[in-house]
């Protein structure tokens, strides 16, 4: 028989997130913002979302319209409470990404970026020390072979390189792995935590593949109900490891069930697209996170304001109401916990999502 006590504080403590969830989808703050500054990439991993290649996109801005964005968003909110994450593509592959970098930082922006490592180097990350960079993510999947067979050749050794460059040019910012845990990635998890730890990473974050772009073609690489069940269990025990130093995390799709939220991540579920994340593509689209259909793009920063947009449109992530509509959300019963779960899981407001976490896991 379920403890008395522990289903009371499971009630309210879900109260009190359903609560928040909701004074922030009211409020919708902007605390986030996605720069996607290119859809160029010098790599081709097996599972890009986007489907990032050499070529340049028609309608790709130029860092001079960077800029002039970001003395807009100066004008229009704090620059202290939004955190500006840059994105691609591959950042550094863009002309004029270190201007890009020195204005966020002229102006308050406190930013951060996501990069495969192989264009890190010394010169680069010299420069990005003195361009007051607070975040780095590398994407760095599982151990050298593994990581490779995915991402391209060398990926991996760049990223230690990358490492020890950042280390040499002194940043004292937040490092951190970021991994896509495909099917081959499995095997592999507690390798990977031993070669993260000695490479000296305090911080590592785990995603799922998302089935989408080009994973969506190589379906051998999408994780099975036991596959998710696997690696929430391996980031429950490791998290829980107060030793540790390596300090685990799980993204945040989705509802997980009692068994997992609030151990897995430092947060309970929660999709805050279009709530308190924006998003700029490339070619000047607003959205929120770039991994979600272009469908739900809301406007274009060439005809109106960031702010404008964000304070008058949104309302399909604000009211997520139509998800409720469509296939494992129809009748699921945490579904006023889960909202229809993660935004980049759905092509339209007329197609159901393409996973659940918790369905999976119930299985």
């Amino acid at each position: 028989m379920a403890d008395p006590r522990l289903k009371l504080y499971q009630f309210l403590m879900w109260k009190r997130h359903s609560i928040r969830t909701a004074v922030n989808r009211e409020e919708h703050e902007l605390r986030y913002l996605f720069f996607e500054v290119s859809r160029r990439c010098n790599i081709h991993c097996r599972y890009c979302g986007s489907g990032c290649t050499l070529a340049e996109r028609q309608g790709e801005m130029s860092a001079k319209e960077w800029i002039d964005i970001i003395d807009q968003l100066a004008e229009d909110y704090d620059p202290s409470r939004v955190m500006i994450a840059v994105t691609g593509g591959e950042p550094l592959f863009k002309e004029g990404i270190y201007d890009i970098f020195k204005h966020l930082d002229e102006k308050g922006f406190p930013y951060g970026m996501v990069t495969n490592s192989t264009l890190l180097t010394p010169e680069a990350a010299k420069k990005l020390v003195e361009c007051g960079i607070d975040s780095i993510s590398l994407s760095l999947d599982s151990i050298p072979e593994i990581n490779d067979s995915i991402r391209g050749k060398g990926t991996a050794a760049a990223a230690v390189k990358a490492i020890k460059n950042l280390r040499d040019a002194g940043y004292k910012g937040i490092l951190e792995a970021l991994s896509t845990i495909t099917k081959p990635c499995m095997d592999h998890l507690e390798e990977m935590q031993a070669w993260l730890t000695e490479l000296g990473l305090t911080r590592w974050r785990v995603s799922p593949v998302i089935p989408i772009g080009r994973a969506a073609e190589n379906k051998d690489l999408l994780l099975n109900d036991e596959d998710i069940e696997k690696l929430l269990l391996f980031v429950r025990r490791q998290r829980r490891n107060q030793k540790a130093e390596l300090r685990l995390e799980f993204s945040e799709e989705g509802y997980l069930g009692d068994r997992f939220e609030g151990l897995v991540r430092p947060y309970l579920c929660q999709c805050r697209a279009g709530i308190n994340v924006g998003g700029i593509r490339y070619d000047g689209k607003i959205g929120a996170c770039p991994e979600i259909s272009q469908t739900f793009d809301q406007g274009d920063i060439h005809e109106a304001r960031f702010s404008k947009i964000w304070n008058e449109r949104f309302q399909a992530y604000r009211d997520r109401s139509w998800t409720r509509k469509l296939g494992p959300c129809r009748n699921c019963d945490k579904y006023n916990i889960c909202h229809g779960g993660a935004m980049h899981l759905y092509e339209n407001t007329e197609t159901p999502t393409q996973r659940c976490f918790y369905k999976m896991i119930e299985k």
